[in-house]
Protein backbone atom coordinates (compact mmCIF):
# COMPACT_ATOMS: atom_id res chain seq x y z
CA UNK A 1 0.00 0.00 0.00
CA UNK A 2 2.51 2.27 0.55
CA UNK A 3 4.50 1.75 -1.92
CA UNK A 4 1.33 2.46 -4.52
CA UNK A 5 1.04 5.39 -2.32
CA UNK A 6 4.25 6.57 -2.72
CA UNK A 7 4.20 5.80 -6.62
CA UNK A 8 1.32 7.96 -6.92
CA UNK A 9 2.69 10.84 -4.70
CA UNK A 10 5.32 10.95 -7.02
CA UNK A 11 3.57 10.68 -10.07
CA UNK A 12 1.57 13.62 -8.20
CA UNK A 13 4.50 15.84 -8.17
CA UNK A 14 5.68 15.53 -11.68
CA UNK A 15 2.26 16.26 -12.72
CA UNK A 16 1.70 19.39 -10.54
CA UNK A 17 5.73 20.84 -11.36
CA UNK A 18 4.16 20.23 -15.28
CA UNK A 19 0.85 22.00 -14.40
CA UNK A 20 2.56 24.77 -12.69
CA UNK A 21 5.13 25.61 -15.54
CA UNK A 22 1.85 25.17 -17.66
CA UNK A 23 -0.37 27.26 -15.49
CA UNK A 24 2.47 30.34 -15.22
CA UNK A 25 2.52 29.73 -19.34
CA UNK A 26 -1.30 30.55 -19.18
CA UNK A 27 -2.28 26.20 -19.40
CA UNK A 28 -1.26 23.60 -22.03
CA UNK A 29 -4.00 22.79 -24.36
CA UNK A 30 -5.30 18.96 -23.33
CA UNK A 31 -7.62 19.02 -25.99
CA UNK A 32 -8.36 15.83 -27.90
CA UNK A 33 -7.01 13.58 -25.00
CA UNK A 34 -10.12 12.02 -22.73
CA UNK A 35 -9.61 12.48 -19.57
CA UNK A 36 -6.85 15.22 -20.03
CA UNK A 37 -9.15 18.15 -20.68
CA UNK A 38 -10.18 16.29 -23.89
CA UNK A 39 -14.03 15.55 -22.55
CA UNK A 40 -14.90 19.29 -22.95
CA UNK A 41 -18.65 18.88 -23.00
CA UNK A 42 -20.22 16.49 -20.35
CA UNK A 43 -24.08 15.56 -20.92
CA UNK A 44 -26.65 16.19 -18.40
CA UNK A 45 -27.80 13.55 -16.42
CA UNK A 46 -30.83 11.77 -18.27
CA UNK A 47 -34.03 9.66 -17.45
CA UNK A 48 -36.16 7.92 -20.24
CA UNK A 49 -39.09 9.84 -22.06
CA UNK A 50 -41.80 10.37 -19.90
CA UNK A 51 -39.70 11.22 -16.59
CA UNK A 52 -37.19 14.23 -15.67
CA UNK A 53 -34.23 14.17 -13.32
CA UNK A 54 -34.75 15.77 -10.26
CA UNK A 55 -32.61 16.74 -6.57
CA UNK A 56 -33.16 13.47 -4.75
CA UNK A 57 -35.09 14.30 -0.98
CA UNK A 58 -32.56 14.75 1.62
CA UNK A 59 -29.90 15.57 -0.51
CA UNK A 60 -26.95 15.55 0.92
CA UNK A 61 -23.40 17.32 -0.18
CA UNK A 62 -19.94 17.36 1.17
CA UNK A 63 -16.47 18.27 0.21
CA UNK A 64 -13.20 17.02 0.41
CA UNK A 65 -11.83 20.32 -0.42
CA UNK A 66 -9.07 21.45 -2.60
CA UNK A 67 -7.13 18.75 -2.13
CA UNK A 68 -9.49 16.57 -4.45
CA UNK A 69 -10.16 18.26 -7.71
CA UNK A 70 -9.98 15.43 -9.96
CA UNK A 71 -10.63 11.78 -10.18
CA UNK A 72 -7.45 11.05 -11.53
CA UNK A 73 -5.80 9.47 -8.55
CA UNK A 74 -3.96 12.11 -7.98
CA UNK A 75 -4.28 15.04 -5.25
CA UNK A 76 -2.78 18.50 -5.27
CA UNK A 77 -0.59 18.45 -2.91
CA UNK A 78 0.15 21.92 -2.24
CA UNK A 79 -3.93 22.84 -1.53
CA UNK A 80 -4.34 19.57 0.71
CA UNK A 81 -4.01 22.18 3.85
CA UNK A 82 -8.26 23.00 3.67
CA UNK A 83 -6.67 26.95 4.46
CA UNK A 84 -6.56 28.28 1.20
CA UNK A 85 -7.64 31.98 0.82
CA UNK A 86 -9.99 29.97 -1.85
CA UNK A 87 -11.10 27.02 0.56
CA UNK A 88 -14.86 27.72 -0.07
CA UNK A 89 -14.96 27.73 -3.68
CA UNK A 90 -13.42 24.51 -3.84
CA UNK A 91 -16.32 22.97 -1.29
CA UNK A 92 -18.97 24.73 -3.62
CA UNK A 93 -17.93 23.12 -6.81
CA UNK A 94 -17.79 19.57 -5.25
CA UNK A 95 -21.23 20.90 -4.11
CA UNK A 96 -22.17 21.99 -7.42
CA UNK A 97 -21.50 18.61 -9.06
CA UNK A 98 -23.60 16.94 -6.47
CA UNK A 99 -26.46 19.22 -7.30
CA UNK A 100 -28.47 17.64 -9.90
CA UNK A 101 -29.12 19.37 -13.30
CA UNK A 102 -25.80 21.70 -13.13
CA UNK A 103 -24.01 21.86 -15.68
CA UNK A 104 -20.21 20.64 -15.34
CA UNK A 105 -19.00 23.53 -17.33
CA UNK A 106 -21.20 25.82 -14.72
CA UNK A 107 -19.31 24.35 -11.87
CA UNK A 108 -15.98 24.87 -13.05
CA UNK A 109 -16.59 28.35 -14.15
CA UNK A 110 -18.14 28.99 -11.12
CA UNK A 111 -14.83 27.61 -9.40
CA UNK A 112 -12.49 29.50 -11.15
CA UNK A 113 -14.71 32.76 -10.61
CA UNK A 114 -14.66 32.03 -7.33
CA UNK A 115 -10.76 31.60 -6.70
CA UNK A 116 -9.88 34.68 -8.74
CA UNK A 117 -12.12 36.70 -6.54
CA UNK A 118 -10.77 35.32 -2.98
CA UNK A 119 -7.13 35.31 -4.76
CA UNK A 120 -7.56 39.04 -5.52
CA UNK A 121 -4.17 40.09 -6.72
CA UNK A 122 -1.90 37.35 -4.39
CA UNK A 123 0.35 35.55 -6.87
CA UNK A 124 0.86 32.21 -4.59
CA UNK A 125 -3.04 32.03 -4.29
CA UNK A 126 -3.58 32.49 -8.14
CA UNK A 127 -0.88 29.54 -8.93
CA UNK A 128 -2.16 27.16 -6.40
CA UNK A 129 -5.74 27.89 -8.03
CA UNK A 130 -4.70 27.40 -11.35
CA UNK A 131 -3.38 23.93 -10.10
CA UNK A 132 -6.43 23.42 -8.81
CA UNK A 133 -7.98 24.23 -12.30
CA UNK A 134 -5.82 22.17 -14.13
CA UNK A 135 -6.97 19.18 -12.11
CA UNK A 136 -10.58 19.70 -12.80
CA UNK A 137 -9.68 19.40 -16.28
CA UNK A 138 -7.52 16.47 -15.44
CA UNK A 139 -10.65 14.48 -13.96
CA UNK A 140 -12.59 14.76 -17.50
CA UNK A 141 -16.63 13.42 -17.00
CA UNK A 142 -16.07 10.41 -14.71
CA UNK A 143 -16.63 12.59 -11.79
CA UNK A 144 -18.83 14.90 -12.56
CA UNK A 145 -20.79 11.71 -14.01
CA UNK A 146 -21.01 9.35 -10.96
CA UNK A 147 -21.55 12.60 -8.61
CA UNK A 148 -24.81 13.41 -11.12
CA UNK A 149 -25.74 9.66 -10.76
CA UNK A 150 -25.87 9.79 -7.16
CA UNK A 151 -27.79 13.41 -6.98
CA UNK A 152 -30.42 12.68 -9.43
CA UNK A 153 -33.83 10.67 -9.67
CA UNK A 154 -36.06 10.49 -12.33
CA UNK A 155 -39.97 11.48 -11.79
CA UNK A 156 -42.54 11.51 -13.76
CA UNK A 157 -43.66 14.60 -15.48
CA UNK A 158 -46.39 15.11 -13.88
CA UNK A 159 -45.06 15.07 -10.45
CA UNK A 160 -41.98 17.59 -10.79
CA UNK A 161 -43.30 20.34 -9.29
CA UNK A 162 -44.53 18.81 -5.99
CA UNK A 163 -41.07 16.65 -6.44
CA UNK A 164 -38.73 19.70 -5.93
CA UNK A 165 -41.06 21.62 -4.23
CA UNK A 166 -40.38 18.80 -1.35
CA UNK A 167 -36.77 18.95 -1.96
CA UNK A 168 -36.48 22.73 -1.55
CA UNK A 169 -39.03 22.60 1.80
CA UNK A 170 -36.61 19.91 3.06
CA UNK A 171 -33.53 21.74 2.49
CA UNK A 172 -35.30 24.97 4.37
CA UNK A 173 -36.76 22.41 7.43
CA UNK A 174 -32.78 21.24 8.02
CA UNK A 175 -31.44 25.00 7.76
CA UNK A 176 -33.59 27.56 7.63
CA UNK A 177 -37.01 26.43 8.99
CA UNK A 178 -38.07 29.94 8.79
CA UNK A 179 -38.30 30.12 5.06
CA UNK A 180 -40.21 26.68 4.76
CA UNK A 181 -43.01 28.73 3.14
CA UNK A 182 -41.02 29.91 -0.06
CA UNK A 183 -41.07 26.25 -1.19
CA UNK A 184 -44.08 26.30 -3.35
CA UNK A 185 -43.62 29.58 -4.37
CA UNK A 186 -39.92 28.63 -5.45
CA UNK A 187 -40.74 25.05 -6.85
CA UNK A 188 -43.08 26.94 -9.46
CA UNK A 189 -39.80 29.55 -10.83
CA UNK A 190 -37.73 26.84 -11.00
CA UNK A 191 -39.44 25.10 -13.62
CA UNK A 192 -36.29 23.05 -15.20
CA UNK A 193 -33.35 21.68 -14.09
CA UNK A 194 -31.20 24.61 -14.74
CA UNK A 195 -32.88 26.76 -12.70
CA UNK A 196 -33.19 24.15 -9.75
CA UNK A 197 -29.60 24.13 -9.72
CA UNK A 198 -29.00 27.83 -9.96
CA UNK A 199 -31.61 27.92 -6.65
CA UNK A 200 -29.48 25.42 -4.76
CA UNK A 201 -26.07 26.91 -5.71
CA UNK A 202 -27.42 30.41 -4.18
CA UNK A 203 -28.80 28.50 -1.44
CA UNK A 204 -25.46 26.67 -0.69
CA UNK A 205 -23.62 29.83 -0.80
CA UNK A 206 -25.91 30.96 1.78
CA UNK A 207 -26.24 28.33 4.04
CA UNK A 208 -22.31 26.62 3.72
CA UNK A 209 -22.85 24.65 6.79
CA UNK A 210 -24.90 22.29 4.60
CA UNK A 211 -22.04 21.17 3.13
CA UNK A 212 -20.55 18.49 4.71
CA UNK A 213 -16.19 18.52 5.47
CA UNK A 214 -15.00 15.30 4.93
CA UNK A 215 -11.10 13.98 4.80
CA UNK A 216 -9.87 13.08 1.59
CA UNK A 217 -8.53 9.54 1.53
CA UNK A 218 -5.76 10.12 -0.51
CA UNK A 219 -4.75 13.18 1.75
CA UNK A 220 -5.20 11.41 4.97
CA UNK A 221 -2.74 8.21 3.92
CA UNK A 222 -0.36 10.81 2.99
CA UNK A 223 -0.20 12.90 5.91
CA UNK A 224 -0.29 8.94 7.78
CA UNK A 225 2.70 8.32 5.64
CA UNK A 226 4.66 11.47 5.72
CA UNK A 227 3.88 11.12 9.82
CA UNK A 228 5.95 7.60 9.98
CA UNK A 229 8.56 8.78 7.72
CA UNK A 230 9.24 12.06 10.25
CA UNK A 231 9.26 9.36 12.96
CA UNK A 232 11.57 7.14 11.14
CA UNK A 233 14.00 10.33 10.75
CA UNK A 234 13.76 11.33 14.09
CA UNK A 235 14.27 7.87 15.59
CA UNK A 236 17.14 7.99 12.93
CA UNK A 237 18.90 10.98 13.82
CA UNK A 238 18.63 10.24 18.10
CA UNK A 239 20.25 7.05 17.16
CA UNK A 240 23.25 9.13 15.53
CA UNK A 241 23.23 11.36 18.33
CA UNK A 242 23.54 8.73 20.80
CA UNK A 243 26.21 7.22 18.84
CA UNK A 244 28.26 10.70 18.51
CA UNK A 245 27.76 10.74 22.67
CA UNK A 246 29.49 7.72 23.06
CA UNK A 247 32.37 8.42 20.50
CA UNK A 248 32.77 11.85 22.36
CA UNK A 249 32.75 9.91 25.86
CA UNK A 250 35.50 7.89 24.32
CA UNK A 251 37.29 10.58 23.03
CA UNK A 252 37.20 12.21 26.44
CA UNK A 253 38.73 9.28 28.52
CA UNK A 254 41.52 8.42 26.06
CA UNK A 255 42.24 12.57 26.06
CA UNK A 256 42.48 11.75 29.91
CA UNK A 257 44.71 8.94 29.92
CA UNK A 258 47.18 10.88 27.23
CA UNK A 259 47.02 13.67 29.37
Amino acid sequence: MTSILSMRLIASFALILAVSIAVAADGPDFSGIPGLGGDKHCPNYRCTSGNVPVQKSRAKWSSKGCSAMSNSGMMSLGGASGNEPYASCCDQWHACYQTCGAAKASCDQVFKTCSAAKCGADESCKSQAGISSMMIEIGGCQLYNQQQHQACECVDKGKVEGKRSDVISGFYKKYAPESMNKAPALAKKTDSNGKMAVLFRKLLIKYPAAIKKVKDPTAARYESMMRGHDSDVGKKEASIDSEEDNLDDIWDTETAQEL
